[in-house]
């Protein structure tokens, strides 16, 4: 087989052949067996209509016909990218004024530390370009993302320009608390140590902060309580910018237009990618304050000209496929009905909590985690049993070592599910 599979061991792929998908059809994808699959992943976090939406096939066979390629380089763009940027920008957190498209949520992470560091030598301050990381936390695999990415298989043979990177803890309460420690306490022990490394660290040479609002691949990581706002008051004390990673959280995943809406962030630039086209597009975003860009637009005019763009940024079809999922999710009110998912969620979720071999569960909106009880002595391999009775029968998540992580489509139903918990129920008792 000529493909390299991503995030795989090319040998194993070599003797075990891939399940390939050829349909979908709702939540389910169907294999070239004719096997149908429950995929409460939404893909890899990101198909939130489920895998065969009628309306977004007609919007991009309708703008492919229309005009199937044109660029935004040099004073030209197209109408759905033009409009498309009017319509996030409306969308996102009150703090930002101007989107640049992109084709993936690395590239858009990638541009995010350009501007940051753009931004910095044009206020004279070239020393200020590292950038804060989170552990566990996942930002892209290319190569200034997969720097900031915080785990070890993204890293590992790559020999990763990463000096700029500065490692912080993760937000891990239920793994990282100290005995008798509140929520409220955690969070400000995080903060006081990130205060610590900064002033270690110096601030003058520390550009920006990067984090996702709940962390995602690592886990599916709820931040505790009071967390981002005693984060936030430690960047703005030293002049440290915001990047919220919101290419998982975005557009109603957590019940909320985007995870700052719900965990009242004010970011200086957020990267958005994955639900924006619910997938159907390679299409993502990096969104920057109004600050940013006086700065950086007086800078690019000395130099006449803004210096980064790709050929397939703000793409004609994935912007009209992006435009249209927007609308969809509009007229659905995603937020109100992922808040009304999320109850259901939470219960099945609380219904699996007692089951030998489960640590805890948790959940926000429709992003939701349990964790099992370690192999002794082999971390990760009773999650790999559990994911392959799951695939038994016929259910897809994200496995994260010894961590099922949830993220179903948008569209999914309660019916739906109790389905997905009871799959997982099966699933987990197969393989004690």
């Amino acid at each position: 087989m000529g493909l390299l599979f991503p995030f795989s061991d090319p040998r194993g792929a070599e003797s075990i052949p891939p399940l390939v998908m050829v349909e979908g059809d709702g939540i389910k994808v169907i294999d070239e067996n004719g096997k149908s699959y429950i995929d409460a992943a939404s893909g890899l976090w990101c198909a939130s209509l489920g895998f065969s939406n009628k309306r977004l096939a007609q919007a991009a066979f309708d703008q492919m016909n229309r005009l199937p390629y044109y660029h935004s380089f040099m004073g030209r763009t197209v109408e759905p990218a033009k409009l498309l940027a009017d319509k996030v920008v409306d969308l996102a957190p009150n703090s930002l004024a101007k989107a640049f498209f992109s084709c993936s949520g690395s590239e858009a992470v990638d541009l995010a530390i350009k501007i940051v560091w753009y931004y910095n030598n044009a206020r004279g301050r070239s020393e200020k370009k590292r950038v804060i990381a989170r552990e566990s936390a996942y930002h892209g695999s290319g190569v200034l993302s997969a720097g900031l990415t915080g785990m070890n298989y993204c890293h590992d043979g790559f020999d990763l320009p990463d000096a700029f990177v500065i490692r912080a803890h993760r937000p891990n309460y239920a793994l990282d608390a100290e005995p008798g420690e509140t929520e409220i306490e955690f969070s400000k022990r995080l903060a006081s140590l990130l205060d610590a490394q900064i002033q270690l660290e110096g601030a003058e040479t520390i550009a920006a902060f990067i984090g996702e609002p709940i962390i995602g691949s690592g886990g599916a990581i709820l931040p505790p309580e009071g967390y981002w706002a005693e984060i936030q008051k430690v960047l703005n004390r030293h002049d440290i910018l915001l990047i919220a990673d919101e290419i998982i959280t975005g557009f109603g995943r957590t019940g909320e237009w985007f995870g700052c809406d719900a965990y009242d962030i004010k970011p200086d630039i957020m990267t958005i990618a994955k639900q924006l086209s619910s997938a159907y597009m390679p299409i993502s975003c990096t969104l920057i304050s109004d600050k940013i860009y006086q700065v950086i637009a007086d800078f690019s005019h000395e130099k006449q000209t803004f210096g980064h763009g790709i050929t397939y940024g703000g793409h004609p079809v994935a912007a009209a496929v992006a435009l249209e999922t927007l609308k969809i999710y509009e007229e659905m009110d995603v937020c109100a009905q992922v808040k009304s998912l999320a109850v259901h969620l939470e219960q099945a979720l609380k219904s699996l909590d007692e089951l030998p071999g489960v640590a805890r569960v948790r959940s926000k909106g429709l992003i939701g985690a349990i964790d099992l009880v370690p192999d002794e002595g082999s971390s990760g391999t009773h999650g790999q049993r559990v994911a392959q009775a799951a695939e038994q029968q016929g259910l897809l998540y994200r496995v994260v070592g010894d961590t099922i992580a949830l993220a179903p489509p948008l569209i999914i139903t309660v019916e739906e599910l109790q389905e997905v918990a009871q799959r997982l129920r099966n699933a987990i008792a197969s393989a004690a």
